[in-house]
């Protein structure tokens, strides 16, 4: 039986602008919370948009604490919406406020798809409290990638008998498809969110690629990658590991974790691939919970 649970809504300061949040707090809430960090792109609250508060309210009622919050210039939060490069302070403060709204929290589990799975890669996991991640199709930027994962995703799809049978029985759904794909395309023609918004500023700075590198190769908590199978973008990601010694000898650790969810797209944009994912993060949070109580305590 799910117990009661307050949703508590919040305004906190990040460097002089009001970000927006909620934060879902149970009866009795488990050591294990969930920061849950919206994608960067303009989005509406509908349909798969409102899958985080599916989602928040599915795990508070299980005991799991959960923050959900409009990162600067995103949602209800005011200032400029600087990208996924840059929310380093918006998710330092998001932390801080889930812990002082719960303070039985001990283990802090950041979860995100694409470009919010990139911004935790780079931002959230050198947060202190931040012991885990759950990363969802992470975002990649590089051409080349993008060139061969399409290639890849459509030789699979014509030489699968079962996308045959799908289509010409009518269960495959044509409009669905051309919609991902054409989304895609505009996303690949005008960029993540506002990732090409400061060209200038990208000559300069450390390719998000190798930041999000770096944020993984420094973090020794636990990962869990979910991967959609009808994603280009996880098709992307899936290429930079596959090229690259340093991802692979990442993703190879035993703290990283990799899940496919076959008929998934990037959005999670059917109720059953919302309904998975749910318990996909869900059994994560019950696992971590379960080796919170593994620990010994302090002192002992």
């Amino acid at each position: 039986m799910s117990m009661r649970v307050e949703e508590r809504p919040l305004v906190f300061d990040c460097e002089g602008c009001e970000l927006i949040g909620i934060v879902h707090i149970p009866e009795t809430p488990r050591p294990v919370g969930l920061l849950a960090v919206a994608a960067g792109g303009i989005q509406y609250r509908g349909g798969c948009g409102r899958q985080l508060v599916s989602m928040a309210r599915q795990l508070a009622a299980q005991g799991f604490p959960v923050l959900r919050f409009d990162h600067r210039g995103h949602g209800d939060s005011d200032g400029a919406l600087l990208g996924f490069r840059h929310m380093d302070e918006d998710l330092a403060r998001a932390v801080q406020v889930f812990r002082d709204n719960v303070p039985s929290l001990t283990h802090v589990s950041m979860f995100g798809g694409c470009e919010a799975a990139s911004a935790i890669m780079m931002s959230g996991l050198g947060l202190p409290a931040v012991q885990s991640a759950i990363l969802a199709n992470p975002w990649v930027e590089l051409e080349h990638l993008a060139a061969m994962a399409s290639r890849a995703h459509y030789r699979r799809r014509l030489l699968d008998p079962l996308f045959w049978k799908k289509l010409f029985s009518g269960q495959y759904n044509l409009f669905a498809y051309a919609r991902d794909f054409l989304g895609y395309l505009a996303r690949k023609l005008g960029g993540a969110g506002t990732a090409r918004q400061n060209p200038g500023e990208a000559q300069v700075e450390t390719p998000f690629e190798e930041r999000m590198l770096a944020g993984m190769q420094a973090f020794d908590g636990q990962v869990l990658l979910l991967k959609s199978g009808q994603s280009f973008l996880s098709e992307e990601f899936d290429q930079l590991v596959a090229s690259s010694a340093a991802w692979r000898a990442v993703c190879e650790r035993d703290t990283v974790q990799r899940q496919l969810m076959p008929e998934a797209d990037q959005t999670f944009a059917t109720a059953a691939s919302r309904e998975q994912l749910c318990r996909s993060v869900g059994d994560w949070l019950a696992r971590m919970d379960q080796d919170a109580a593994r620990q010994p305590a302090a002192g002992e």
